[in-house]
């Protein structure tokens, strides 16, 4: 078996073209717990560190989940989610942030999203929002 070199493989608790999940956070300790996590749980997980990937990202490997941190460099994930919402098939979004304003935004712009949660978001409570996320895109 040919093992790509290590700068090559997907990150740590990633699948290369199955993910049902994809996490989206510039913060890597963050994106890390959340990976982590929702792998431990049986889902399978990508992630990206910034908006302008996961839009390359959602494109091609069409997950049926995005869990994205609103406020980050670049494209933001309510700029993200607006635009992956004309996709054939848009995956089901769920945006988090640490700050009140962009989860007021998200509510008065009526972002096309699944929820809008604040942080910092238990991940007990985030691993129901994605099983639920995942049921409804499989109906």
């Amino acid at each position: 078996m040919n093992t790509p070199p290590k700068d090559e493989m997907p990150p740590s608790g990633t699948t290369s073209d199955t993910a049902q999940v994809l996490v989206v956070d510039d913060d890597s300790l963050q994106r890390g717990e959340i990976v982590d996590f929702l792998t431990r749980q049986g889902i399978e997980v990508e992630a990206e560190g910034n908006g302008f990937a996961a839009v390359h990202r959602i494109k091609s490997l069409r997950p049926k989940v995005v869990v994205m941190d609103m406020k980050m460099p670049g494209l933001d994930g309510l700029h993200v989610s607006r635009l992956v919402s004309g996709l054939e098939h848009p995956p089901k979004v769920i945006l988090m942030s640490g700050y009140p304003e962009y989860v007021y935004r998200a509510h008065a712009e009526e972002a096309e999203v699944f929820a809008v949660l604040e942080k910092p978001v238990p991940l007990a409570a985030l691993v129901r929002f994605v099983n639920d996320a995942l049921s409804q895109s499989a109906a």
